[in-house]
């Protein structure tokens, strides 16, 4: 019998939704005479029953399978034409072939089901041990019939399926679309906001300073505090155009990006390096298990994006009183892969925990950092049709879990 996750399975299940199948194998068995009649599906490698009428305990049910190189619709397959047998004893052609002897056949009848585009779906057919009168346009008009209808039915499922294809295509499109949109209005919110301050800042200051060039007597200290108040703000300003400069590199860098067969402990070790200098500063202690295959289905420029921002937040966030040890663990939970980094490090407030991803967002301000580390990495995931959760307790540590 043919399993739920075998290709053609569908193709069963779609005769099968044919109600009036069933009436038509009993008319042909009634007008013919004959014992067995199915539809069946037939590739270039298989021939499988979709819906079987058998009076003479032929053994074949739904679902069953036959030996293509056994059956006589392997060669109505190829030439896309009917056959008709009404004694095979007698048949100058079919007299001597491997099926009817094979199977003790004396009648065959046999109509190829094409679809419009021109496609061989399989055969309405049927059988007997005793001849028949088939070959008279009685029988051959019922199975000419009965096989268009077969045909127009199976194009209609076809049609239906592709227009709900499309439909659930075209939805999460729109959603994606949406979701775009939405991140593309957050953005240009953000955006405005994180440079509105600083241009603010520099409007006052040279307002501050005009004044004071304008008194008689100028206070060099206090100009020159003005100007390095200029300078900050202008170094704020330029901090900010680099991270939104990261941010549309980032989003375009996921579009169409392609995953690759990566060596996880390579990765790891790498964004080690690049951040050398920070761990030897923090003296973090980072641990690596593998509790599957090394090997990942991923992006190597974006993965190690990932796990550098991951790996630089832990080390950010390091609490004072403790030696900082960071765990990266990769392994196999429901049969997805979990990549999970855990530090001993701050924490997040249980309250701030569903922000974390948002663009520029911050909790801590002992140490710098402009809050786009982890919508980088939660989007890079969300483009990788992947999840990253957040679990953290205040003063204890935090885990992110990423499931691919």
């Amino acid at each position: 019998m043919i399993n739920i996750q075998d290709k053609l399975f569908k193709d069963i299940e779609a005769v099968r939704q044919i109600s009036i199948v069933p009436t038509m194998l009993e008319v042909i068995c009634q007008t013919t005479g004959m014992g067995f009649a199915a539809v069946a599906r037939v590739t270039h490698d298989r021939w499988l029953a979709c819906r079987v009428r058998d009076e003479v305990q032929f053994g074949l049910e739904e679902g069953g399978e036959l030996k293509i190189e056994t059956t006589i619709c392997n060669e109505i397959r190829d030439s896309h034409q009917p056959i008709v047998i009404d004694h095979v004893d007698e048949d100058p052609v079919f007299k001597n072939h491997h099926t009817p002897k094979f199977y003790g056949l004396q009648s065959y009848i046999s109509f190829p089901i094409i679809l419009k585009d021109g496609t061989f779906f399989g055969t309405l057919c049927a059988i007997d041990s005793k001849p028949a009168k088939l070959n008279n346009s009685k029988v051959i008009n019922i199975f000419t019939m009965f096989a268009e209808l077969l045909s127009f039915h199976l194009q209609s499922f076809e049609l239906l399926e592709r227009s709900y294809t499309a439909n659930v295509e075209l939805q999460n499109k729109n959603k994606i679309l949406t979701n775009a949109n939405f991140d593309l209005d957050n953005f240009v919110y953000v955006a405005s906001h994180d440079l509105k301050s600083p241009i603010s800042n520099i409007e006052g200051l040279l307002a501050v300073l005009s004044d004071a060039i304008a008194q008689e007597s100028l206070d060099r200290n206090e100009i020159n505090e003005i100007v390095g108040l200029m300078k900050s703000s202008l170094k704020r300003f330029a901090v900010t155009i680099k991270d939104l400069t990261t941010v549309v590199e980032t989003e375009k860098n996921c579009k169409g990006v392609k995953s690759e067969a990566i060596n996880f402990f390579e990765i790891v070790e790498d964004v080690k390096q690049d951040i050398n200098s920070l761990i030897e500063e923090s003296n973090a202690e980072i641990k690596v298990i593998c509790e599957d295959k090394p090997l990942l289905s991923f992006s190597k420029k974006n993965l190690k994006s990932v796990i550098n921002n991951l790996l630089t937040n832990a080390i950010k966030y390091r609490s004072p009183e403790r030696p900082l040890e960071v765990l990266v663990k990769l392994g196999k939970v429901n049969g997805k892969t979990n990549l999970t980094i855990t530090d001993n490090g701050v924490g997040i407030p249980a309250d701030k925990q569903n922000e974390v991803f948002t663009m520029f967002k911050r909790f801590h301000d002992h140490v710098e950092g402009s809050g786009i580390g982890l919508y980088i990495v939660k989007r890079i995931i969300d483009n990788m049709k992947g999840q990253i959760q957040v679990n953290s307790t205040l003063n204890k540590g935090t885990t992110f879990t990423i499931i691919l």
